[in-house]
């Protein structure tokens, strides 16, 4: 894959620079920003990591547009599992969990919207879990998307900038 890269890179004529990277992507125009928050809103069913499909905001549309791009992916992601979670319901994890279904819905309800920023604040660790389990424990749409929206920046901001760093080893940032 690297190879492969490398030599579609060097056909294309782009440099390895940020500069070139970004004005090559800026050149699509919104199409570029929109396949990027496709890409942060579906990854885990591409099976890519934020902590792979992030930085990439940074590094081409740079720090402030690549963190405002990846949060808009970051709660378009939430949004959808949160949504898919609802849709199957608890009456769909009754027969396999029983009574700890509502126990756990309990606790969810207290804990669940904290557990949900600050997980999505933190730039390590697994997001879709813990918006599965809102979605399931039945945390409110409204204090969940206020979670997500509050903290989705953060984990956005620590990604891109590093991001917009990558191609310059040796930088002071």
């Amino acid at each position: 894959l690297f190879l492969g890269g490398q030599a579609v890179r060097a056909s294309l004529g782009i440099e390895l620079s940020a500069e070139s990277l970004r004005d090559l992507v800026l050149g699509l125009g919104w199409k570029a920003a929109a396949v990027f928050v496709g890409l942060v809103t579906f990854r885990q069913f591409l099976f890519l990591p934020s902590a792979v499909v992030l930085p990439v905001g940074g590094l081409v549309f740079g720090m402030e547009l690549g963190t405002l791009l990846g949060a808009l992916g970051i709660l378009a992601s939430a949004v959808l599992k949160y949504s898919i979670a609802r849709g199957l319901g608890r009456e769909w994890l009754r027969p396999y969990f029983g009574a700890a279904v509502d126990a756990f819905e309990k606790h969810a309800a207290a804990a669940g919207p904290v557990l949900v920023g600050l997980v999505t604040a933190h730039p390590v660790g697994p997001m879709t879990p813990i918006y599965w389990g809102a979605g399931f424990a039945a945390v409110p749409v409204v204090t969940f998307l206020v979670a997500v929206a509050i903290a989705a920046p953060i984990r956005a901001f620590a990604y891109s900038f590093f991001g917009s760093t990558l191609l310059e080893p040796g930088t002071p940032r």
